[in-house]
């Protein structure tokens, strides 16, 4: 049985420049500054954003943090986890949905055992993370399903990247699914069950998959948790 708690809640700060200026959205939350992005992008030549994931920590039989986010977010998340009485040392574990930056960074100042799919290590974009996960004990998740831990699962949910895995976590209140980017940036396709893209078929597979867990609760990597 494990307690799941949000250790950062995701952000999305958007910016664009204009006359030599930058100019930060005041909309921060998670789908709303994505649609702000999407509407800034049509209407400015230069316009970018950063993008914070929501970073948990699951608490049971091990300790564990699951995607610690940017590089940005290092010392918050060590902050985080001192307001909780914890210090890197004390993680068990860290386990990433997928191996993108933006998830990744971050776990350099944890520095604590880190499972990730092994595709995720085949993949284009391993090199901007790889080179300070193989500094660390690096477990290699490999097929379709697994366990981390008692009362934590885990199962391979393609869509977004062929490595991406969902975590099934056994609470007192259910079973709550952490599912990355697997979902988003908003939940509305995914509430219709009529994915959108290329990646069609893989997601509505995956989505299944995530609904076959019968969750109380869903944590995406961009979206406040809801229930399904």
């Amino acid at each position: 049985m494990y307690e799941v708690d949000l250790l950062i809640p995701t952000a999305r700060f958007v910016f664009s420049v204009q006359g030599g200026r930058v100019e930060v959205s005041s909309e921060h939350r998670s789908p709303e500054a994505f649609i702000e992005y999407r509407r800034l992008r049509d209407q400015r030549p230069l316009v970018g954003m950063t993008t914070f994931p929501n970073t948990l920590l699951l608490s049971g039989p091990r300790k564990i943090v699951v995607d610690p986010g940017l590089p940005l977010q290092n010392e918050p998340l060590v902050r985080a986890l001192a307001l909780r009485g914890l210090s890197a040392a004390d993680i068990d574990l860290v386990v990433l949905t997928h191996a993108h930056l933006d998830h990744a960074g971050a776990c350099a100042d944890l520095l604590r055992p880190v499972a990730v799919h092994e595709r995720e290590t085949r993949a284009s974009y391993w090199p901007l993370v790889g080179g300070l996960l193989e500094l660390l004990a690096l477990e290699r998740l490999e097929g379709e399903a697994g366990e981390l831990a008692d009362g934590v699962e885990w199962a391979r949910t393609p869509g977004h990247c062929e490595g991406h895995i969902s975590l099934n976590v056994t609470t007192a209140t259910g079973p709550v699914v952490l599912c990355g980017d697997t979902i988003g940036p908003g939940r509305e396709e995914f509430d219709a069950m009529e994915p959108s893209g290329p990646s069609a078929a893989e997601l509505l597979a995956s989505w299944e998959r995530i609904r076959t867990w019968r969750p109380t609760r869903i944590i995406a990597g961009h979206l406040p948790p809801f229930e399904p």
